[in-house]
């Protein structure tokens, strides 16, 4: 008797053992797990305008800082555009400050002179023809005096036209159209100029942000068109997991949810964020690994990382807990 109540008790302690046991190992069905890869806000950089590639500082894969130069074009014909530009809009400057400040002093002087001689001489000649008039009239003079004493005095009147215009246009300074089209040239000169030298500012791509130099698409020495990509820069403080969800367990995701995100790169997981969850189901990709089978639709959500390092890289698989289990 004493036996059996052995082996029975024997038996009762490995089956609640074995319960015990179970019910440590039991899926927590509190826990979800989905399955991702690393990905990263991306951006390329590009031209302003067309030109040859001088040379590209880093190498893919490279850490990039903010600020720093990345792609280098050759600007030499826009030095020379700069500098020919510059020295076009110092004479024309020049020019512009003589039509403001008129005729010196001088060149007035000598036109007011001329003016007053040939107002003399006009008077003179003016004199000789009424004289000649009278005598051609009384025949005390040939024909021909007379006609050169009307010749002279056309010409000096003539003279003094001309002399006059002078005068007045030497005091009264250049006209303001020609000082406001010379104005017009000097403003469009310096709009050239700004231009090149904003080409010169964008001849030199930086990186926006600290990042990695992810893509080169150019190679020094070749051609780059406006605004085709030469470079593509990986932001470092962007990181995000893309991620996909059935159906069933769609409701139980919400934005902002606390993320628990594991990688073979650290044992520890990183800490993250439900940042974007789609509306709009799709199929489910080929690459992407579920617990249960595979479902025909799913949605993509997003976790974007709080406490991202250098051992995140991007493409890196990774999978993702939401809930209460605290193990790995």
């Amino acid at each position: 008797m004493k036996k059996i109540l052995l082996i029975i008790l024997a038996f009762v302690l490995v089956f609640l053992g074995y319960k015990f046991y179970e019910k440590q190992n039991a899926p927590d069905t509190k826990v979800s797990v989905f399955y991702g890869n690393v990905d990263t806000k991306t951006v390329d950089l590009a031209f302003r305008f067309l030109g040859k590639i001088e040379k590209i500082s880093k190498k893919e894969g490279l850490s990039v800082q903010k600020g720093e130069d990345i792609v280098f074009m050759d600007d030499s014909y826009l030095r020379n555009s700069f500098l020919n530009l510059q020295t076009k809009i110092k004479l024309e400057e020049i020019n512009l400050e003589k039509l403001k400040s008129g005729y010196r002093s001088e060149e007035i002087e000598q036109a007011k002179a001329k003016y007053e001689v040939a107002m003399a001489n006009l008077k003179e000649a003016q004199n000789t023809f009424d004289r000649q008039k009278k005598l051609m009239q009384a025949n005390a003079t040939s024909k021909e005096m007379f006609m050169n004493s009307q010749t002279t005095l056309e010409a000096m009147r003539a003279n003094l036209n001309l002399s006059k215009a002078n005068y007045e246009q030497l005091k009264n300074g250049y006209r303001k159209e020609d000082i406001l089209a010379q104005s017009e040239l000097v403003n469009s000169l310096k709009i050239q100029l700004q231009s090149v030298e904003l080409d010169l500012n964008n001849s030199v791509l930086k990186s926006p942000y600290d990042g990695v130099l992810q893509k080169i698409y150019k190679e020094a020495g070749s051609m780059a068109g406006a605004n085709e990509p030469v470079v593509e820069i990986a932001r470092m403080d962007k990181f995000f997991i893309r991620a996909y969800i059935d159906e069933p367990r769609l409701g139980s995701l919400k934005l902002g949810a606390k993320m628990r995100v594991f990688s073979d790169a650290k044992k520890e997981p990183y800490e993250g964020y439900v940042s974007f969850i789609s509306s709009v189901a799709e199929f489910t990709p080929k690459h992407i690994q579920t617990q249960e089978l595979r479902a025909d639709l799913v949605y993509k959500f997003e976790v974007t990382l709080s406490n991202a390092d250098e051992r995140i890289k991007q493409g890196m698989p990774v999978h993702i807990k939401f809930g209460d289990d605290k193990s790995n």
